[in-house]
């Protein structure tokens, strides 16, 4: 299946552009232009070929390379299902702002100069998007220390003066922000203009996690809006550009730690496909299904919440009912109930135990009936239709300009599900159906989430039927150089263990190049880009999170609405902060 641009565009391109470079591989393709050209590319893109999707913008740092930042654009064709990256060197450390073709392109142009310290000519309010204003360094560029520099005095509070401290305790440490620090920040979010400057969270329950909104407020209703993250930001990027491909799948688990295994299934297919590692075939059915009940996991973690939010108690209670039994058998399976660090490259860590397929086909017999109580209490409920219809409403054009994907995006009648675009494991050997909203509102993504959960149940129950017969096949390609051995081979061969010791410590040597593959997160899509020069690392490792995107809309949409509405326009949206701050 054609995923990147065809030949046939890229020459029709060059009629009109004779001067970029394009750069074709099996799982990326991407075109070189200058800056000067780069907004006229980008438009043609859009407007005559149709790629008017945005997926993501980042930079890539080479630092002894004149100009230094690069600039890598990713875009889709919704007709054609083909992606295309364009490629544009940051001449004097800046680039022209493409907010104007797609909205979504704030928050990206903002991490960028948070991260990389790159401008973008045109941005009207270029603040920080994870770190607070004034710090004075960009940590994702090659010069930044993983610790970071620690030039900021902070004595223990418990050590007397003259007394030697324990644990060669160090005084010196990486800058904090200051109150003052927090107050310039928020000032340059938002500038009131009204009544009141209303702060929610970061520590709100209604935030489901440490996200800082700013509400411009007259009287009840919110005028403008803008969102400081960063209170969980971790660097995940920048760790993995300093450990071994194997070594950063446990990463994976705590961005999106509601849907782990969803999260592991998309970084190692994505270094399988950079590897030229074929897994098993029974691998990829244990990964699809697993996937699958992950999803019904994180959906049902979704509606208890989302329903407490609103006052109905009940459905909390009933949906971590069934929640519970889903955790139970990720941790039959795996060993682990959240962040399972399962998937492996080659395979996954372990065979199905015994009797896990009975448990699992139990689980899928019952599960519809408990579902069909959530729908009897809810989706016809006058005071659930009350709070959820006709609120937040997200057109066709909002999803493509903002780059909205999962739910959000299908809500509002975009059939963009990335396991039927460009399906990995056994996603193409199994039936099910794209739910698709009509109005785009809350209650649509309800119902989207209700009817994927019904999808899910039928993908397990074909997986599990499949898995039935192959009871002896291999779970683990350790035969490939790049595979680590199982812990029975270690134990019984000195070569597996060599090996094994070798790839833990070294990594796998990958060849040189470039891949994004994604794959379906329950919060959209969630792809790993990785820049490869033939080490045991990636040079650079970018993540792109469906969470991140999907919360940007908030701010648009929140406009004229009230603060009660907030708590359920945020629910509906469903981000998860690990993910968001990566």
């Amino acid at each position: 299946m054609q995923l990147w641009i065809s030949q046939g565009e890229v020459e029709s391109i060059k009629g009109k552009f004779p001067d970029i470079l394009e750069e074709r591989g099996d799982n990326f393709t991407s075109i070189l232009i200058n800056k000067k050209q780069l907004i006229e590319l980008l438009t043609y893109l859009k407007e005559q070929l149709n790629y008017k999707m945005f997926i993501d913008f980042f930079c890539i740092d080479y630092p002894l390379h004149t100009p230094r930042f690069q600039g890598v654009y990713l875009l889709f064709n919704p007709e054609k299902k083909r992606r295309v990256a364009v490629k544009c060197w940051a001449e004097d450390n800046s680039l022209p702002s493409v907010i104007n073709l797609w909205k979504g392109a704030k928050w990206s142009e903002r991490e960028a100069w948070d991260m990389f310290g790159v401008r973008f000519e045109g941005h009207k309010n270029l603040v920080r998007m994870f770190l607070w204003e004034g710090y004075q360094y960009h940590p994702l560029r090659k010069d930044f220390p993983l610790e970071g520099y620690k030039d900021t005095y902070l004595p223990s509070l418990n050590l007397k003066e003259g007394e030697t401290p324990a644990h060669n305790y160090d005084p010196y440490h990486t800058p904090l922000p200051s109150m003052e620090d927090l107050e310039r920040t928020e000032k340059a979010r938002i500038k009131k203009k009204n009544q009141i400057v209303l702060n929610w969270g970061p520590l709100h329950p209604g935030t489901h996690g440490t996200i800082w909104f700013l509400f411009d407020m007259e009287g009840e209703v919110v005028q403008e809006c803008d969102i400081i993250l960063g209170q969980l930001h971790r660097g995940v990027e920048k760790i993995a550009e300093n450990i071994t491909y194997t070594q950063f799948i446990p990463y994976t688990d705590r961005m999106d730690y509601i849907s782990a295994l969803c999260s592991q299934v998309a970084y190692v297919n994505t270094v399988e496909k950079l590897l030229g590692v074929e897994p098993p075939e029974k691998a990829k059915w244990i990964r699809t299904m697993m996937c699958e009940l992950q999803r019904i996991n994180s959906h049902l973690l979704w509606l208890g919440t989302y329903a407490l939010d609103l006052g109905a108690l009940t459905i909390f209670l009933y949906t971590f009912r069934e929640r519970e039994k889903i955790m139970d058998i990720i941790e039959g399976i795996a060993g682990i109930r959240l962040n399972s660090t399962y998937i492996r490259i080659g395979g996954v860590a372990k065979d199905l135990p015994e009797g896990a397929l009975d448990v699992i086909s139990h689980f899928v017999k019952d599960f519809p009936e408990k579902l069909k109580e959530y729908e009897t209490i809810l989706t016809k409920n006058r005071v659930w239709l009350k709070r959820n219809v006709n609120l937040g409403v997200i057109t066709e054009e909002d999803v493509y300009s903002y780059g909205l994907t999962g739910v959000v995006a299908r809500a509002s009648g975009v059939p963009y599900d990335i396991r039927a675009i460009q399906p990995t494991d056994a996603y193409d050997k199994v039936d099910f159906e794209i739910p698709l909203g009509k109005v785009g509102d809350c209650y649509d993504r309800y119902l989207v989430r209700i009817e994927e959960m019904k999808q899910s149940v039928e993908i397990v129950k074909q997986c599990v039927n499949k898995l039935k017969d192959m009871k002896d096949d291999k779970y683990i390609s350790t035969e490939n150089p790049y595979v680590l051995p199982t812990l029975e081979e270690v134990f019984n061969s000195i070569e597996a263990m060599v090996k094994d010791f070798n790839l833990r410590i070294y990594g796998e040597q990958a060849p040189e190049g470039e891949i994004y593959l994604s794959g379906e997160n329950p919060r959209g899509e969630l792809g790993f880009y990785i820049n490869s020069k033939g080490e045991g690392k990636p040079y650079r490792l970018r993540i792109r999170s469906g969470a991140f995107y999907n919360l940007q809309v908030f701010t648009e949409l929140i406009k004229g609405k009230t603060v009660a509405d907030a708590v359920v326009l945020l629910g509906s949206l469903d981000p998860v902060v690990g993910e968001t701050d990566r």
